[in-house]
């Protein structure tokens, strides 16, 4: 029992290790700033809940089989290796915009994963789930709700929508283009409808559960707008989502949401230490894109972004630079080990090779992108 429940423990702490180390440090710095009521200050409740919301309303969009009957429409106009492909990185760079880029991940590379591996040779199927996860990775970088740091810059800055579309705008389009560029490497071999698997779902059934979420999504994003209560779309959300599937609430991810309040806490600490203020501040000013690159690649752009937001006032300069953080290391990004993971679980995985072809391509991707800034 003892060896189980270690092996349990060990396995939890791999699968989240920023949730371990975000944990550790909202520890260790409560011993230079004590425990008080002001802790809750730290915390930004709004960007939890919209967190929160928008992890509900994707697992209920997901029961229903939404995505399964997107992706088969957009397979009707595929034809061969080189489309197919193209479906899958326009499924991720369009679907991260709106669903989170973690979230298409765990949606589509399985999907390719199950279409495709007996198609494509091994260095094309490793190149596939690369440019996947290039792809959410960059296409989310253009909304506020495309991923985490986003959410939270947009909160925290309290910037226009139109803000976040224009400094990310070329950022994004550059990346399109790569991405349009690296199809090019899959070769225009035909393929048969028999070969593409689709699953079968009939959507019509759950038309009613459809209606809501579409629903609670548009009220979510009223607000991300501001227009909404923060409070009043969290109750909205939790009261239908109760009456209607009450077993989405166990697809939320919590892990993510206690990793956000232990670096609320850490954060708010070292803001308080005048030390660290001083240092940072002076590091981190004029510098924002360069020190957020670099941090992310040991953190994830995540967590540099919750504590370089405390030392700079300049959030589109930070929204660019954790951004394109999210490119190099494998670690750069969270939602990227969500690919590496689902790959190294197929038989004849090649996980050195996926490590090779992810790193080039990131850095490639990184350098173009940095030379355009």
């Amino acid at each position: 029992m003892k060896q189980i429940n270690r092996k349990t423990i060990i396995q939890f702490m791999k699968q989240e290790f920023v949730l371990c180390i975000a944990t550790i440090l909202a520890v260790i710095s409560c011993a230079f700033v004590p425990v008080s009521k002001n802790y809750l200050d730290y915390i930004d409740f709004r960007v939890l809940s919209l967190l929160f919301c928008l992890m509900l309303i994707v697992a209920g969009f997901r029961s229903i089989g939404f995505f399964d009957v997107l992706s088969e429409k957009l397979f009707h106009f595929t034809h061969s290796i080189r489309s197919t492909a193209m479906v899958f990185l326009l499924l991720c760079f369009f679907g991260s915009m709106l669903i989170t880029n973690d979230v298409a991940l765990i949606l589509f590379v399985p999907f390719s994963i199950f279409t495709l591996k007996k198609i494509l040779n091994p260095h094309q199927f490793i190149l596939l789930i690369v440019l996947e996860t290039l792809a959410a990775n960059l296409g989310s970088m253009f909304t506020p709700i495309g991923n985490p740091q986003n959410l939270y810059i947009f909160s925290a800055y309290e910037m226009e929508l139109l803000s976040v579309f224009k400094t990310m705008f070329p950022y994004t389009a550059v990346s399109f283009l790569l991405l349009l560029v690296s199809v090019f490497y899959f070769p225009k071999t035909a393929i048969s409808e028999r070969q593409i698997q689709h699953p079968k779902t009939n959507l019509k059934k759950y038309a009613f559960r459809y209606v809501c979420f579409t629903a609670l999504f548009f009220i979510t994003l009223t607000t991300v707008l501001r227009i909404t209560p923060f409070w009043l779309t969290l109750i909205t959300c939790i009261f239908i989502t109760f009456f209607i599937n009450r077993s989405l609430f166990a697809m939320v991810d919590y892990c993510l949401l206690l990793t956000f309040i232990a670096l609320f806490i850490f954060v708010g600490n070292m803001g308080q230490i005048p030390q660290i203020q001083s240092t940072m501040g002076t590091l981190v000013s004029g510098n924002e894109i360069p020190v957020s690159i670099a941090l992310s690649q040991g953190i994830s752009n995540v967590p540099a972004t919750l504590l370089l937001s405390q030392f700079t006032e300049n959030g589109a300069k930070l929204l660019i630079g954790v951004n394109l953080g999210g490119l190099g290391t494998l670690i750069a990004s969270m939602a990227s080990l969500i690919s590496y993971k689902f790959y190294v679980k197929e038989k004849e995985s090649r996980g050195f090779t996926y490590f090779l072809f992810f790193t080039l391509l990131n850095v490639a991707f990184l350098a173009i992108l940095l030379l355009f800034c």
